[in-house]
């Protein structure tokens, strides 16, 4: 037989009718606080700029110096930082002219063009000839092409 289904308010104020064990279960599954007195910090209204920790410079093996002025080294990331890796979304091969706005089209082509655009566009990125972008590639094209038409 099935329970009786009642509202989710129903349930909560109902906490007092779960068996031991279910309530159990509940107060195992709740986090523990941190403290016992959080403080929760405003914002400030000017930034803060954070000093990176100081790295010890690691001495070298390969004997002495030739000259006594101190080598640079540059600090690590710490290792729970977040590196961004490749380009932001929305960015392209070329920088952006701040007058042109870019807009979405959408185009059906032909297959083989396709694929002959995707396959210039990754060659083009391991050499690091600009544009490697399909968007750009494409944009170049069809603006020359309008330019020798007349458009």
């Amino acid at each position: 037989m099935k329970p009786e289904r009642r509202s989710m308010t129903a349930a909560i104020h109902s906490a007092a009718d779960l068996p031991p064990e279910a309530l159990a279960l509940i107060k195992a599954g709740t986090p523990k606080p941190v403290s016992s007195s959080p403080v929760v910090a405003a914002e400030p209204s000017e930034p803060q700029t954070i000093a990176a920790p100081a790295v010890p410079a690691v001495a070298q093996d390969s004997g002495p110096a030739s000259d006594d002025s101190p080598t640079e080294v540059t600090p690590r990331p710490a290792l729970g930082s977040k590196r961004l890796r490749g380009r932001p979304k929305g960015s392209v091969s070329r920088p952006v002219d701040e007058g042109v706005r870019l807009v979405g089209t959408s185009y059906r082509l032909p297959e083989d063009l396709v694929f002959r655009v995707m396959k210039a566009s990754a060659e083009r990125k391991v050499r690091r000839i600009r544009p490697w972008a399909q968007q750009d590639m494409v944009a170049e094209a069809l603006d020359a092409w309008l330019k020798a038409a007349g458009y």
